[in-house]
Formats: C-alpha cells, structure tokens, sequence
C-alpha cells in the first residue's frame, strides 16, 4: 500500500519552518537558500502585487522545495546535504537526503516513510519493555525506532533492510537517536539462501513492478530465511514481535520463519500484505502455528494490515 504524502504546501511549510540541517556547512548553506528564496518571494510580491505573484508561482510550479533541490544540484551537494526533521510527539528525529537520483528518495518519500501514520494500527502494534522486536523491511527505520523506544534498554530490536541505500539511511537514523538496543542487517528475508532482484519500487516480485513497460532498475542483494539469520547472528531469545513490510513477498519470509514462529511461545505479528492473492495462504500459515489475526484493516487497492497474536 502507498503512503499517502503531504501535499506541496505542506512540504515547502515544513521545509521553511521545521527543517534542520546535519552540519555546519549544511546550516550555512540552507540558510543563505532560504532567505535567497523568501526575498525574491517578497520582491516579486511588491513588483507584481500578492495575486498575480501566488497566480505566476502556482501556473509554474515555483517552491523552496524545488528551489532547494537545484540549488544543491547546481552546488553538487546532493550527496551529502541532510535535512533533519523532528517529531516531538513521538521524540525521534530523522534524516531526509536532498537528491532527486535515488528512487524514493525525495522528501516527500522520506517524509511520509517515517512520520507516524495509521494510528489505528499503531494502537495494536504495541512491544513492551524488555521485549525483542524483529522489524523486517525496516526502510528508513520508522518502526524500528519506535519499537527501540518502547522496549527500552532491556529490550532488543533486529533490524532487517535489504536495500543498501535505505539500510545506509537507517543506520544513520539510529545513530541520529542515540539508541544503542538495536542489531541491523543488510539483507533481504525471504524463503530461502539465495540472490534477489530489488526493483526500483522496492519489492522483489516481479509482478508488483509498476511500470512493466520500461525496463525496472534493480539491484541484486543476498537473501536467506529469517531463521538462518537469526540463528547465525547469534539471536537466541524468544522473539515477540515481528514486523513485515517487503511489498509482496510477506508469504515468502513466513516461509522462512517457521522455526522463529513455533519457538516463540508469546509471538504477535504485524504484517502489510500486498495483494489479495496473499492473503489465504499467510492465513493458514499463521493459523498452522497457532497464531490467529486479531486485528485487519483493508485497503480499496486490494492491499491490507493485519495483527495476529499466538
């Protein structure tokens, strides 16, 4: 399912007013850009009048965040200025890169990927101190900071993101927190040890691929089952929540996990299935371990979120 993103205002309000910035080089840069950009907006208000000003920048499409993103390109920063953004409510903090070369990577993706939605959900998704939490396909690590919070240092999180760019990002994020329960790992969970295709959108099944016209990019990674991982990264404690999000192939990582799931006697699951053709099998997986949806949210595309307890 899509994530739903703020609208251009939202972003260019966030961006003014809300944004930090990862360095002192950054605070420079950004703000010089910022007070360039608000005196030609306040300059070209006097010259035009308020109307035609807001008419002129809505008919092109004039904003910061398109004025910053060419003026990071034009100073060939685009690979290492940050953005950081806070969410008190919740007390984290994240990155969000200025670049338009990596596939979900512009700051509406990063945005919506790690500010809190589907509160409902969020109300069922609930670790507790002393937990251990396994967040497979943690992207830019939304869960897994969160999760980090509730467990406490008592607890444990375990990490798994398989793209290398967003692995990058996560662990960057973790270290922006200062949380130090966390294990992460640059792998994709799947059925099996094998090599998988990651396609620019993010999922390993080819049939999700959105544009099946032009030929996808993809990069190639290494996957093995979620109990191999853990059992070769020395993970021995029951686990109690686990987290799956990897865009189609949620049936796949089950798969993969049937030791993880019948050893763990106070297990719940929160996954995001992708497509309705999953839904039957992960079902009758889950029930053949005992573990029964407590809670399910459908979607009109046909995706849903489910939480099931043993």
């Amino acid at each position: 399912m899509l994530i739903s993103q703020p609208d251009p205002v939202s972003i260019d309000r966030l961006l003014l007013k809300e944004a930090k910035v990862a360095t002192k080089r950054d605070k420079l840069v950004f703000f010089w850009l910022k007070n360039i950009y608000l005196a030609l907006g306040i300059l070209s208000r006097i010259a035009l009048g308020r109307k035609k000003r807001d008419n002129l920048y809505m008919e092109r499409g004039i904003s910061f965040r398109g004025f910053l993103y060419k003026s990071i390109e034009f100073l060939k920063l685009d690979s290492s200025f940050l953005l950081v953004f806070n969410i008190p409510e919740y007390n984290y903090k994240f990155y969000s890169r200025v670049t338009r070369k990596v596939p979900n990577f512009l700051i509406p993706d990063m945005y919506a990927s790690m500010t809190i939605h589907e509160e409902d959900i969020r109300k069922h998704f609930n670790p507790k101190k002393g937990d251990t939490v396994i967040d497979i396909g943690a992207a830019f690590g939304l869960y897994t900071i969160t999760s980090s919070k509730q467990v406490g240092p008592n607890g444990k999180v375990i990490a798994i993101e398989a793209h290398p760019d967003s692995f990058e990002m996560l662990n960057r994020n973790i270290k922006l927190n200062g949380l130090t329960n966390i294990t992460t790992l640059n792998y994709a969970v799947y059925s099996r040890k094998t090599k998988v295709k990651i396609y620019s959108n993010y999922t390993i099944m080819s049939e999700r691929i959105r544009e099946k016209k032009v030929k996808e990019k993809f990069v190639e990674v290494n996957a093995d089952t979620l109990d191999n991982m853990l059992q070769q990264n020395g993970i021995s404690q029951e686990i109690n929540w686990i987290k799956i999000d990897v865009e189609g192939a949620e049936y796949e990582v089950l798969k993969g996990a049937c030791n993880t799931l019948s050893n763990s006697k106070d297990i719940a699951l929160y996954i995001e299935i992708h497509g309705q053709n999953n839904y039957q099998p992960i079902i009758e997986l889950l029930n053949s371990h005992s573990i029964n949806v407590t809670f399910q949210k459908n979607y009109d595309d046909g995706d849903l979120h489910l939480i099931a307890r043993r």
